[in-house]
């Protein structure tokens, strides 16, 4: 069997992002119709996968950056405490 080339990989790539994407954009889209309902939720095994990608792919966000800052008090919201290692050292409460 022959290696894939760069160019193959890259579109493997490319697909695996586009896929992920898709599904992504399609739960929060059901979830926005029906927040109240938890079976309509994204799930988390589908965000797992998604930081999956953006972690082996090295994708961050700056910690002082909005979108960041709003996951973190969202998240102090329900009670999950992020250290400053999480966040790069630099969020607020």
């Amino acid at each position: 069997m022959s290696r894939a080339t760069d160019s193959l990989l890259d579109q493997l790539h490319s697909l695996q992002a586009e896929v992920l994407i898709d599904q992504l954009e399609r739960a929060i889209a059901i979830s926005a119709a029906d927040p109240d309902d938890p079976e309509k939720a994204v799930s988390p095994a589908l965000l797992s996968a998604v930081t999956r990608f953006l972690v082996s792919n090295n994708i961050t966000a700056p910690a002082s950056s909005p979108r960041v800052e709003n996951i973190a008090a969202k998240l102090a919201d329900i009670g999950v405490d992020l250290d400053d290692e999480v966040l790069g050292g630099s969020h607020r409460h």
